[in-house]
């Protein structure tokens, strides 16, 4: 079944009080987003998005080899608006999107699966 997986990593992340970009920090030796990758990867999703908007430059730096396409978000106007930025770069023949956040790292692949 072919599917869409879309990461959405455009926030601020303001509470955090840190320059860096809220899906670049680390837990157990990994990027907040890319323990979501990790567990997004046995999906075999036909397309990946990352939505990237502050810091855009710098997420896309550290992701550059996960294989993702990435669409821009600027400015930032809340959930529903980053979604509708990875809209043309979807895979129109797929069957489902699954959307997840960037800063969720203990998703797990079961879940997303039974998502």
């Amino acid at each position: 079944m072919a599917q869409n997986i879309v990461i959405m990593a455009a926030g601020k992340g303001t509470r955090m009080k840190s320059a860096l970009p809220k899906v670049l920090h680390r837990l157990a030796g990994r990027s907040l987003v890319q323990h979501v990758l990790d567990a997004a990867a046995p999906l075999k999703a036909t397309r990946t998005i990352v939505i990237t908007g502050h810091g855009a430059e710098t997420v896309e730096a550290a992701l550059a080899s996960s294989g993702a396409v990435f669409v821009r978000q600027m400015p930032q106007l809340g959930t529903g608006h980053a979604v509708q930025q990875a809209v043309p770069a979807l895979d129109l023949s797929a069957d489902t999107t699954l959307v997840l956040n960037g800063d969720v790292p203990l998703i797990r692949t079961a879940t997303a699966r039974a998502l």
